[in-house]
């Protein structure tokens, strides 16, 4: 994390920004899964670039950022709407 800041900010950034949208239209279901899956591809397109720039992407890094999403998104949802 000491090597790039800047890219861990913006991570961090879009992770808040996604929360403060799933409090924000708490009352709303259909934008809560909207603005979940919005933070899952977030998430895939950060970690892509990250490592892109990095110079060390590999499909199996892909392929790893995707199924974390997944499995994020399942959790998640089903935490709201059992909630």
């Amino acid at each position: 994390m000491n090597r790039h800041p800047s890219h861990y900010f913006v991570l961090i950034s879009l992770l808040l920004v996604g929360l403060w949208g799933l409090y924000w239209f708490s009352y709303n279901p259909a934008m809560r899964m909207v603005i979940m899956l919005g933070l899952a591809a977030s998430y895939v397109t950060w970690g892509i670039v990250h490592h892109a720039h990095q110079k060390d992407l590999h499909p199996k890094i892909v392929v790893e950022y995707v199924l974390v999403a997944i499995l994020a998104l399942l959790m998640f949802s089903t935490l709201l709407y059992l909630a």
